[in-house]
């Protein structure tokens, strides 16, 4: 049976309950199948047929994250082709090899991913290194909400903006944002760091218990609401700017952040 065989049967599934579901059912629609294409990019342009079905964004990107391992050496993806559709969890559970990525991509990339490195070229979506344990992903575009959402561990770096909600419940690992991030940044942290290299909008660790959040630039309003635990590191530029009913934790000033 041919790659795009495979992908069309998988295509046409019902959703899983998961994302780890739906991982899962490719990873075993392609189980008993000789991988018969030389690199990633052969696989996508074996299913990219199949572009117009509604389920292709999310299926798609989480068939190539399944196909993946089955490559030893570093990976390249154009999605140049794909104009305004973004696919969807690539990277999921990724352990490796190295996948670069020419293009934007849309939800939950590196999902859960464990190891290795994740470079894209361009932009993602919402929840990008959701729930990562490992490696790395590095991202040359902007990233947007809930960037590192619960994060045990790995490192993230955007060398562009992050919408809101970074590193919302963030547990472990390092997000370093290196120009501005919006609202609510380390919201409900317990632990791990975050480095913003510029501004900051509002409410900078909200409801934080533990980690590090550090500011290289202005800050908005209402700093360390409720703050329990943990630092936030702000320097000069930032003024007089005061937490707001925080009951633990600290805040400190610098003159400029450190390189790290």
């Amino acid at each position: 049976m041919s790659i795009q065989s495979v992908f069309k049967n998988y295509l046409n599934l019902p959703y899983a309950d998961s994302l780890k579901g739906d991982f899962d059912e490719a990873v075993k629609a392609m189980a008993s199948e000789t991988m018969e294409a030389d690199n990633l990019q052969a696989v996508l342009d074996a299913i990219v047929a199949e572009f117009n079905h509604p389920a292709f964004p999310k299926k798609a990107g989480i068939f190539l994250s399944a196909a993946l391992p089955h490559f030893s050496e570093p990976q390249t993806l154009d999605l140049s082709a794909f104009e305004d559709v973004r696919l969807k969890g690539l990277g999921a559970f990724m352990a490796g090899p190295q996948l670069t990525v020419k293009g934007d991509l849309g939800d939950y990339t590196g999902y859960r991913m464990g190891a290795g490195k994740l470079l894209v070229e361009g932009s993602v979506a919402d929840f990008a290194g959701m729930e990562m344990t490992g490696g790395k992903l590095e991202i040359k575009g902007l990233a947007e909400n809930h960037l590192g959402h619960s994060m045990e561990g790995g490192e993230i770096v955007v060398k562009k903006n992050a919408h809101d909600f970074t590193g919302n419940s963030m547990v472990g690992g390092r997000i370093t944002i290196k120009a501005n991030a919006g609202y609510s940044t380390g919201y409900r942290m317990s632990g791990g760091v975050i480095t913003v290299r510029d501004l900051a909008w509002d409410l900078v660790g909200e409801e934080m218990s533990g980690g590090h959040i550090s500011i290289g630039g202005h800050i908005g309003h209402e700093m360390g609401l409720s703050q329990t635990g943990g630092v936030i590191t702000v320097t000069k530029k930032a003024g007089d700017c005061k937490r707001v009913r925080a009951e633990g934790g600290r805040m400190e000033v610098v003159e400029k952040l450190g390189k790290k």
